[in-house]
């Protein structure tokens, strides 16, 4: 079948017979054109589905873990739809992870054993810190995974982690409130809260995925045991581990339950004091408290902590301990297990030793109890032939190593976000204004120096432009260096006249040249913290644009192009009158062009917004042009796009606002009337600041 890329417009064929997976929901493919990519598609896609896929794809987690080739979450990298008639979302576009393994053939030991043999307990916590890392992307973002649980987690020999079946998750529409939930879940990782509910019917919380993601992490840590699995005291029937969970009782805290831990085990003192109490917080304060739990951003910091206590065994440099512990304890857990090291050594596994029976003595042949078919179990291939030590290609692990195994970077919070975004709004409405003054100096008083730096700047800029374009282009793309030496002509000039500008202005002794940095440094940072604050989304559906969501992505239109064809109408106009008798000099015909163009775009803005939305509810809104994290001249439109959007609201609230406490701005009109021209006014200024930085913050891929 014949399917398209909603965003990217590339037509794919997708070979029904060529399925690398099938679930419950739909089936997995290669994508022929792309090795790197998969497509997903449903057995019976629904409009919710496309609508879900839509949201997630306008807003996707920053990767925790910058490794190139590995995606830390199997995030929708675009949308597939039919070819031909109604357009309808049948699937999505996914990155392909190669050479990966559930997460619990990690921390079981036999399958450890079996299969990677050599990823050490240094490693487990690696694992356990990126999984974390991870989760943490996806709550700084408001999603919720819902289904936590050890299928859905892949892991590389070098302990990076993959999350899977995202299309899964819980997503809130941040613009409608509609909350696409997850209707699945596996007991011994949900809470005890959420014990017996139907998934379907309720909204879930970063909470709830806070204590599956513990129990992973315990696992890990802890050679694979449940933190709720233990002995039961009682004399009647065991309870079920779900009933545990319920209960909390949680064998190796500090309250008194009916239960001990497991005798096979490892001791839970062998972990460092701060995880311990980390588990402790989670499985008992956070029994009756979900809040309590420790949020994902808390484990990566333990997990790091943890991680450097880790000091090597003297006799097996594969033994990696916490340096609070007297002795090595997987050296005591070997002799425990009869030999069975849980950490081979790597002459043990050169030579196969590792995969050799314990070393148990039976006095007569025992038939073999019956073995409770497992997961694990059935994903084992039935050769039916016997194996053979020695024999075999076993994946070796390299040495550990924090080049091949990179550490997870945190995504920036919020109030990080807003931060950082204001420091570079300031430094751009700092340059901004200082340019502005640097020309208009040289318009009005002949600034050579000025003009010289302006020039200077142009020649350095094409030259780093040209160099852009021939070194990073493909031969096949070399024609657009062309538009690198444009590009970069355009940023030395404008760079050079703020910088000229600046020391003109102080050599001279010219206040305006202080004030209007102050001013463009007090904008740009409040424009920062409005666009890290709004987050606007990079796409919208393509089916059931109307109603709410039409009214809004009619008011993004209508702002848009309101500004446009206002600043166009009111320079018209001006040009229109001083080439047709009207003759101004320079200075006064440049003042009364920026004046209209300013006033015809807080008009057009305003009236575009209160137009769009109404045209939007009827589904008359068309969708972004936007591709997956944009940048360059797509990135460029969005901002363009939702920065007079976001300009003109800011823009008008802050207008009326000084208007009304200082009515004297709005140029001596009445006090009844002057938040309206106050408004009118700071739209304009609005819309016009938003469409040129938002389209210099979307070409840099500022998202």
């Amino acid at each position: 079948m014949q399917l398209q890329r909603q965003f990217s417009g590339q037509l794919i064929a997708i070979d029904s017979n060529s399925a690398i997976a099938s679930g419950g929901e739909g089936r997995i493919y290669p994508i022929a054109q792309d090795s790197s990519l998969l497509a997903k598609i449903y057995h019976k896609p629904t409009d919710e589905d496309g609508d879900k896929l839509t949201v997630m794809f306008s807003m996707p987690p920053d990767a925790p873990i910058a490794e190139p080739g590995h995606a830390s979450i199997a995030w929708p990298l675009d949308l597939l739809h039919t070819v031909g008639g109604r357009e309808k979302i049948v699937g999505f576009v996914m990155p392909r992870v190669n050479k990966v393994l559930p997460v619990h053939t990690f921390y079981t030991p036999k399958t450890r054993r079996e299969q990677k043999p050599l990823f050490n307990y240094l490693y487990l916590h690696r694992t356990a810190r990126n999984l974390a890392s991870a989760v943490n992307a996806l709550h700084v973002r408001g999603y919720v995974i819902g289904d936590v649980n050890e299928s859905n987690i892949l892991v590389t020999d070098t302990a990076l982690v993959t999350l899977v079946d995202t299309d899964s998750f819980q997503v809130r529409d941040p613009y409608t409130g509609y909350v696409y939930r997850c209707p699945v879940g596996k007991p011994e990782f949900t809470p005890p809260e959420l014990q017996g509910q139907i998934f379907r019917d309720i909204d879930r919380a970063p909470e709830h995925d806070l204590f599956g993601l513990a129990v992973l992490i315990f696992q890990l840590v802890m050679e694979g045991t449940h933190p709720f699995s233990g002995v039961y005291l009682g004399s009647d029937e065991p309870p079920s581990l779900e009933a545990r969970i319920r209960s909390g009782h949680f064998p190796t805290g500090t309250k008194r339950i009916p239960y001990r831990p497991m005798p096979a085990a490892p001791p839970f003192e062998m972990l460092h004091p701060r995880l311990r109490q980390m588990f402790v917080r989670c499985f008992e304060e956070g029994h009756g408290n979900p809040s309590a739990r420790p949020d994902a951003k808390t484990w990566v910091n333990a997990i790091r902590e943890a991680e450097d206590s880790l000091v090597t065994c003297s006799k097996n440099s594969q033994h990696k301990y916490g340096n609070h512990l007297s002795r090595c304890p997987w050296c005591d857990r070997a002799k425990l297990l009869k030999g069975r090291d849980p950490f081979p050594s790597r002459q043990a596994v050169s030579n196969g030793l590792h995969l050799q029976p314990a070393t148990t003595k039976r006095k007569k042949p025992l038939s073999p109890p019956p073995v409770r078919e497992t997961a694990v179990r059935r994903q084992q291939p039935a050769t039916g032939l016997p194996r053979q030590l020695g024999n075999y290609q076993m994946p070796m692990l390299p040495l550990p190593s924090r080049s091949r195994t990179p550490a997870p970077q945190i995504p920036p919070s919020k109030f990080e976000r807003i931060v950082q975004d204001a420091a570079w709004g300031g430094v751009w409405g700092s340059l901004c204004l200082a340019a502005v003054v640097g020309i208009a100096s040289l318009i009005a008083e002949g600034g050579g120096p000025i003009l010289g730096a302006i020039i200077v700047g142009s020649i350095w800029g094409s030259f780093f432009g040209m160099m852009w374009g021939i070194f990073t282009l493909s031969p096949q793309q070399i024609w657009r260096k062309w538009g690198g030496v444009l590009t970069g002509a355009a940023w030395g000039a404008f760079l050079l006249a703020a910088i000229a500008g600046a020391v003109s202005g102080a050599i001279n002794g010219n206040p305006a040249i202080g004030q209007a940095i102050g001013c463009g440094a007090a904008v740009g940072a409040g424009w920062g913290c409005i666009w890290a604050g709004f987050e606007p989304p990079l796409a919208m559906p393509i089916s059931r644009v109307w109603g709410r969501r039409g009214a809004f992505l009619g008011a993004v239109w209508g702002g848009f192009l309101g500004t446009l064809a206002g600043v166009l109408l009111g320079m018209g106009w001006v040009v229109w009158q001083q080439y047709n008798g009207q003759m101004r000099p320079t200075i006064e015909f440049g003042g009364l062009l920026l004046g209209v163009a300013i006033v015809a775009a807080g008009v057009g803005s305003v009236g575009g917004v209160v137009s769009g939305t109404f045209l939007g509810v009827c589904g008359f809104a068309p969708k972004l042009p936007v591709s997956f994290q944009p940048s360059g001249i797509r990135g460029a439109a969005l901002g363009a796009i939702w920065g007079s959007f976001l300009g003109t609201f800011a823009g008008a609230v802050l207008g009326a606002g000084l208007c009304a406490v200082f009515p004297a701005l709005s140029g001596g009109v009445s006090v009844q009337l002057a938040p309206v021209v106050g408004a009118i006014v700071g739209a304009g200024l609005g819309a016009i600041w938003g469409v040129i930085s938002g389209a210099v913050w979307g070409a840099l891929g500022k998202w």
